[in-house]
């Protein structure tokens, strides 16, 4: 990963809403960058020494302090996000992933016992031994979550945390590294940097392990950076995630799940919904009912209390027309929306595509806007094909009659998360081990137990409780 040369003392930082730059970001040197890592690994024997009920403790009042003192860092992602009601879901979800971790640590950080070897006499175990630091590297799109989903079960399997946000949305930083200095014990093993992409390169350098969300672009050069370091690197990435509507589905049921699944957020979410195929025997039933709802989406500039917020990244509005224009001019048809709308900030109103194929970037690139591509398929050896043809493999979803039919699509699909009659549930639960396919992640599952297990490291200890050959056994005779 190549390292900017010249010295950047700060970012001037866009606010999503106004479109005016009204925050200067404080970019970390990269001695600081070094100097925290540095503090975090001098601390960290200690913070693993607690052992899991310690360590849980002062994890549990973590989240004590994030329900009861959050407020400065809900406004201040407000302010990042230009996002309201996310920004309350975000500080609210921490507490399910506090709850979640909590009760997978014990059973994940349980000592093994002594067990015997294949050979009589020899008995050994495995000792999990977690890494000092470990860097991550948050995405702008969920910035609490996404940073917390990692940072709690590192810090429950022993290790310490270096936290690099998103330059696009920073301003939650600091209130976020408030909450951490709340609990004594978590503030000596955790820290925050703060800059662009050579500030994440600073992170790779110096951390032992190193955790990152976002685009694949980005993925690559830190997998690359870290396999010359040879530490871990887990990614998860992009997504273009698909469902298949199957004939049977229920026609209500499906046009409400695809729209919220395709417009929540803005569309800035990995597991947003970016192709529909839909059985060609109830397309235009499922047409029309999606048009009906797309007429009742509102944009915040229009109403406070609307459905669609503004794009965090104003380049993300460039990609979602870029995209929209590729795909009329190879012959889509634009059934409702299609506008970036300026208004300070920008806007994208809610848009349904149909006449779509794959010869379109709408249906292989990732989006990140709340566009509907609508394509219809003849068989669902077809509609799987169309499913499985991409570069990525997040996770994926089907609408069918019934759940016997949709778990027959579902084993044929080649994506880490499968939703079942409904769509995009890997934004809810957390309880299962998956892993994204393809262009779509790198590294063991950051869900489950797993999520704690993969900051660990393996050591076996053997000891030897029979007789010991002596030369006389060695060599040929």
């Amino acid at each position: 990963m190549s390292v900017e040369t010249m010295s950047i003392d700060t970012l001037p930082i866009r606010n999503p809403l106004t479109g005016l730059v009204d925050y200067q970001l404080a970019v970390s040197s990269r001695a600081e960058v070094a100097a925290a890592c540095a503090a975090v690994r001098a601390a960290q024997p200690a913070w693993a020494a607690l052992g899991v009920e310690g360590r849980s403790q002062a994890i549990r009042r973590l989240g004590e302090v994030f329900a009861n003192r959050g407020a400065a860092l809900r406004a201040a992602l407000m302010i990042d996000t230009g996002r309201e009601r996310i920004a309350h879901i975000e500080l609210g979800a921490v507490q399910g992933m506090v709850a979640l971790g909590l009760a997978h640590a014990p059973q994940v950080l349980a000592r093994e016992d002594w067990r015997p070897a294949s050979i009589p006499g020899i008995f050994g175990r495995c000792e999990r031994i977690p890494y000092p630091v470990v860097g991550v590297i948050a995405p702008w799109n969920f910035p609490v979550v996404l940073s917390m989903i990692d940072t709690i079960p590192a810090l429950l399997a022993g290790c310490g945390v270096v936290l690099k946000p998103s330059e696009i949305t920073p301003r939650h930083a600091a209130p976020l590294a408030e909450i951490f200095a709340e609990v004594p014990e978590i503030a000596t093993v955790t820290r925050i940097v703060c800059g662009p992409g050579r500030t994440g390169a600073d992170l790779v350098d110096h951390a032992d392990a190193i955790v990152l969300t976002g685009s694949v672009r980005t993925g690559r050069l830190v997998a690359e950076h870290a396999a010359r370091r040879f530490i871990p690197a887990f990614l998860e990435l992009g997504g273009k995630d698909a469902v298949i509507v199957t004939a049977n589905a229920d026609l209500e049921r499906a046009a409400t799940t695809v729209l919220r699944a395709s417009v929540l957020a803005t569309g800035q979410a990995c597991q947003s919904l970016e192709r529909v195929y839909v059985d060609r025997r109830i397309f235009d039933a499922l047409r029309a009912k999606l048009l009906t709802r797309l007429a009742a989406v509102r944009l915040t500039c229009d109403d406070p209390r609307g459905h669609i917020g503004p794009f965090i990244m104003a380049q993300q509005a460039t990609v979602v027309r870029e995209h929209i224009d590729d795909a009329l001019a190879r012959g889509a048809r634009l059934e409702f929306g299609g506008k970036i709308v300026e208004r300070g900030g920008l806007w994208c109103e809610p848009t349904l595509l149909t006449q779509v194929d794959h010869t379109m970037r709408v249906m292989r690139e990732e989006t990140f806007g709340p566009v509907i591509p609508l394509m219809p398929f003849d068989s669902i050896d077809h509609a799987i094909a169309l499913a499985n043809d991409g570069d990525y493999g997040l996770s994926a979803n089907v609408l069918a009659g019934d759940e016997h039919e949709a778990f027959a699509i579902a084993q044929r699909l080649d994506a880490g998360f499968i939703s079942l009659n409904d769509v995009s549930m890997s934004s809810m639960i957390s309880d299962f081990e998956w892993e994204g396919f393809r262009f779509s992640g790198l590294g063991r599952s950051r869900m489950g137990p797993a999520g704690i297990a993969r900051y660990l490291r393996s050591k076996a200890v053997v000891v030897n409780r029979g007789p010991t050959g002596d030369l006389a056994t060695m060599g040929n005779r």
